[in-house]
């Protein structure tokens, strides 16, 4: 019986596994066979036992022991996209730099159908048909998820030509390489391979490296598996504190005879090969040295791209109050703690309230204060490459024609870091708004490590008989009108209110 019929077999014991997929067979010396499965749904005991007692059945007795894992992977939009754009930087390299992830729309259907959308110049487009890029991905998508896909690719008009782009200013920051960041371990002694200097990158900037480099760290698992044709090799979990990395450590007769002497909390140096393969890291190591890794170890900070030189996509404006309750309203004098000081109030209007659901910035909205005055204005739709739900358009009024030909999030954060460098953030309710942009950030070389002020708590610690400290709630307390669930609006009463509060507190919470 093939391993396909097995699988199909599988799959009819129980409707909730009927999109299950085998991701790897371990067989082990001593008898035991672990299968390892995705699949779209949780799935229970009583099935996970039909299922084991079921492959007990097929396998030769000399595997006396079965063991099973089920994880659940959904195909939700993020990942959908990224393996999307790991496909094509796979096997289409000669498009992957016309192809991002704000590009792709992913929408979930029934029946565990998926449906996709790649927007692209036409150049791309007509690449795309040529080549059979959309089957190439929907199989690629297939052999990664429990689901059944569908692409299109639509155009988004024709390409820049590049003597328009050449009369555009260029921002040096885009050209800018980001580093990795490296640690230095203690008396390294090689095992195996290759003598090997101290130095090594953080796990955590793998993503940015590639071909030759060296991880550091404590063995937090070590496993023993077998390749297609029946050979051994081992795959060896380091972690040095910034994150962790699993490698590929194939058998020659000089490993063979030291494998044995790396174990669980074993503390090595490696160096190997780094790739992207099946859209996913791949490490293959070859030299290891036992090392002592630092007792002290603290991550830095990873460095910032430098600020951008001008605004090149949205430029701040000054921004005046001519209100008449300003006319008549008794001068106060500024408190010293916002003398000398610099705030950026921000407020962001999105697609959902999760950015790990892939959900995106529709409007950014931010107000500036320079000692203890507001003065400058940054606001600018944006267009999330997604469909706007009615929900959303009915509470912000933002909806898909709004931001059709707008800048997204990449082409306008290099103004927005240039707009927040050397101020504090400041937000009601800091954690969704702040935390949504950095996520946004992340893999665009940009870093913010401004401090932060949060008017939701501080509003609760100076007005704590309030019914509650919701946005128009306390505005309304201090009587400041604006227009609720628009960036710019909401910014602007957030800059008012934090005004207010610190004239009260008389001090900043930082």
């Amino acid at each position: 019986m093939s391993t396909n019929e097995v699988i199909d077999a599988i799959r009819n014991i129980d409707e909730s596994i009927s999109r299950v997929k085998l991701t790897e067979i371990t067989l082990g010396k001593d008898g035991t066979a672990k299968f390892d499965f995705v699949n779209d749904r949780a799935v229970s005991d009583e099935v996970s036992v039909k299922v084991k007692n079921y492959i007990q059945s097929k396998l030769p007795s000399r595997f006396s022991s079965v063991v099973l894992t089920f994880s659940k992977l959904v195909a939700d939009r993020e990942l959908v996209s990224r393996k999307i754009i790991a496909c094509i930087e796979e096997n289409f390299k000669s498009i992957a730099y016309s192809v991002n992830g704000d590009e792709i729309t992913v929408f979930s259907g029934e029946n565990g159908m998926v449906s996709y959308t790649v927007y692209a110049d036409d150049d791309v487009c007509e690449y795309f048909v040529k080549n059979g890029v959309l089957d190439n991905i929907s199989s690629y998508l297939e052999d990664n998820f429990c689901n059944f896909f569908y692409g299109e690719i639509k155009s988004t008009g024709k390409s820049v030509s590049n003597a328009a782009v050449l009369k555009e200013k260029v921002n040096s920051a885009d050209y800018e390489t980001i580093k990795c960041r490296v640690l230095h371990v203690k008396d390294p002694v090689k095992l195996w391979g290759q003598n090997l200097d101290s130095e090594a990158i953080y796990i955590a900037d793998s993503p940015l490296a590639s071909g030759s480099v060296s991880f550091a760290g404590k063995i937090t698992a070590i496993n023993q598996k077998t390749t297609k044709t029946g050979k051994p090799f081992y795959v060896v979990e380091i972690d040095d504190t910034t994150g962790k990395i699993s490698g590929k450590i194939f058998m020659t007769k000089e490993k063979e005879k030291k494998i044995d002497k790396l174990q669980v909390g074993t503390e090595i140096l490696t160096k190997g090969e780094l790739e992207l393969f099946n859209g996913s890291l791949s490490y293959l190591i070859k030299d290891v040295s036992y090392c002592v890794f630092p007792s002290d170890f603290k991550p830095e900070e990873r460095p910032s791209k430098k600020v951008p030189d001008d605004y090149y996509v949205v430029k701040p404006e000054p921004l005046i109050e001519l209100s008449q309750e300003f006319l008549f309203e008794e001068k106060r004098d500024i408190p010293e703690c916002l003398k000398g000081k610099s705030f950026v109030v921000v407020d962001i209007e999105t697609t959902g309230v999760s950015y790990l659901s892939g959900d995106k910035i529709t409007e950014i909205g931010a107000v500036k204060i320079e000692n203890g005055k507001i003065t400058e204005k940054f606001t600018t739709l944006i267009n999330p490459k997604m469909p706007i739900s009615r929900e959303i358009t009915e509470l912000t009024g933002i909806d898909d024609e709004m931001v059709a030909d707008k800048p997204t999030f990449n082409d306008v954060l290099p103004d927005f870091f240039k707009f927040c460098y050397g101020s504090c953030i400041v937000a009601h309710n800091i954690e969704f708004d702040y935390k949504f942009i950095k996520y946004m950030a992340k893999d665009s070389g940009y870093v913010f490590t401004n401090d932060g002020i949060d008017t939701l708590a501080l509003s609760k610690e100076i007005l704590p008989r309030l019914k509650n400290h919701k946005l128009n709630t306390v505005c309304g307390y201090f009587n400041i009108e604006f227009l609720h669930h628009r960036a710019m609006s909401d910014a602007h009463a957030t800059a008012k209110l934090f005004l207010e509060l610190i004239f009260i507190k008389k001090s900043l919470p930082i």
